[in-house]
């Protein structure tokens, strides 16, 4: 049963996706550098709004059982958010890494579709208890291990997936389980010294 709290959730998650798929449509019909010139004034807000939302988004997605967001149900405006923002970026002059390492505290994931990547190393492990000697599925995990690994050396994720009830926590005690306790790897290193947890939380952690 949905409390009032979770009914305003989905109202205000509602209302904002509203706005910004408008804002997005609104840059998009104007001439190119009219437009171009438009979307720098509000892109920080609308990248805060899309490391907000959309993991609500993908949280509603796969609790209902669906999969590849991605690729099947990520929406046109999110796309073409992260599409600015990347293009913005690459103008950037300032140390980004370290930047976030001061803030880690207080930044939101990096990548808004880091939870899908999560949700679907989870469906893969749920494969490799079917059929254990599944390679195409090894693979895909060991490329997610070393994503996620890349996001905690620039600090572009959150310490937030370190809490114990987090997916993301949950695959990996299922991962290093279909792994075994001998595995090591850059991941491993980190991920079985929950010390290095608070470290990370508080930009104290120097990666190898």
């Amino acid at each position: 049963m949905n409390t009032q709290s979770d009914t305003d959730v989905v109202h205000f998650q509602k209302t904002l996706s509203s706005y910004w798929e408008k804002m997005v449509e609104e840059v998009e019909m104007k001439p190119q550098k009219e437009g171009a010139a438009f979307r720098t004034r509000w892109l920080y807000g609308g990248t805060t709004y899309r490391r907000m939302v959309e993991p609500l988004a993908i949280a509603d997605y796969y609790r209902d059982g669906g999969k590849d967001y991605v690729n099947e149900k990520r929406s046109k405006h999110f796309k073409q958010l992260e599409y600015w923002w990347m293009e913005e970026s690459k103008n950037a002059t300032s140390d980004i890494n370290s930047t976030h390492k001061k803030n880690v505290e207080a930044i939101l994931t990096i990548d808004s579709c880091f939870w899908a990547h999560v949700e679907e190393a989870l469906l893969l492990c749920q494969e490799l208890k079917v059929v254990k000697e599944n390679e195409d599925a090894l693979k895909k995990l060991f490329e997610f291990e070393v994503y996620v690994y890349e996001l905690l050396k620039d600090y572009a994720v959150s310490p937030d997936i370190f809490l114990s009830q987090c997916s993301y926590i949950r695959w990996w005690n299922e991962y290093k389980e279909i792994k075994g306790s001998s595995y090591t790897s850059a991941l491993a290193n980190f991920m079985n010294d929950a010390s290095n947890f608070k470290q990370y939380a508080v930009g104290a952690y120097d990666f190898p």
